[in-house]
């Protein structure tokens, strides 16, 4: 799908679930930026939750997985999440929420502003599938 037709609920909801669907992670979720003050950055379009907690969840720019694509604009992806302690600065908290081992994120820019417009994150709760910088470019050629 083309980034500049991607401005309703149900296309952002639409690739959740296909990710989800073809490439067989077990959590998939979508974080966009308010575009009314103060823009928080929130998870609206998940699939394969295990719970609700993920609506409580407000991003931080620079901190936690999600909030560091968002500052920076780039992928990352993380194959040990287990060891992030909340006192750290890449502490995840949608990672513990949905009992995520491994992670990978990129960013949701905008062919506008060609600024972050929000996140796309995928991730496994098993040690069994390792992530790569390869499994960041499967996932961009959904946006």
């Amino acid at each position: 799908m083309n980034p500049e037709q991607l401005n309703s609920p149900n296309d952002f909801q639409t690739i959740v679930n296909k990710i989800y669907q073809n490439e067989q992670f077990d959590f998939v979720g979508i974080a966009l930026q308010s575009s009314e003050a103060p823009h928080s950055i929130k998870w609206d379009f998940v699939a394969g939750n295990t719970n609700e907690r993920f609506r409580k969840i407000v991003l931080r720019s620079g901190i936690g997985i999600a909030g560091l694509v968002v500052r920076t604009g780039k992928p990352f992806w993380d194959n040990n999440l287990n060891h992030y302690e909340f006192s750290d600065e890449m502490y995840t908290p949608i990672a513990k929420t949905e009992s995520l081992r491994s992670a990978v994120a990129i960013p949701i820019i905008s062919p506008l502003t060609n600024l972050v417009r929000g996140v796309l994150l995928a991730g496994y709760r098993s040690n069994k599938i390792k992530i790569s910088g390869q499994t960041a470019l499967t996932l961009s050629q959904y946006l």
